[in-house]
Parts: structure tokens; sequence; C-alpha cells
């Protein structure tokens, strides 16, 4: 189960960066947390994620 939302994350990513920031978003700021660096981060733990995933694979295959 872990699995299968991993990869749907994977594709969420996919989907995610094949659409570009809506440019009205930059600059825009809601509660303090600015939207650029907002994506950012959501991107950077999702990637984080997937890394460790791969590198988890990678080791048990030692």
């Amino acid at each position: 189960m872990f699995e299968e939302k991993l990869v749907a994350l994977s594709r969420m990513m996919a989907e995610h960066m094949a659409t570009p920031f809506p440019s009205s978003f930059r600059g825009l700021d809601i509660d303090g947390q600015d939207m650029v660096l907002l994506d950012a981060d959501a991107y950077g733990y999702a990637s984080g994620a997937l890394k460790a995933r791969s590198m988890n694979s990678a080791a048990r295959a030692c």
C-alpha cells in the first residue's frame, strides 16, 4: 500500500512539473506564506520521499 502511494506521488509530481506556476501567485502571500516558497517546499518534501524510496530499493538489492 505504501508503494502505491509513492507511485501516485510520483505521478502527481510529474503532472505538477508539467504545469506552469500561475503567474498570479508570484509574490502572493497568504497568512505570511509565500506561494512560490510553499510550492518549492512541497516539491522538496515529495522529491525527498521519492529519493529515499529509490535509495531503500537500491539498498535492498545489495
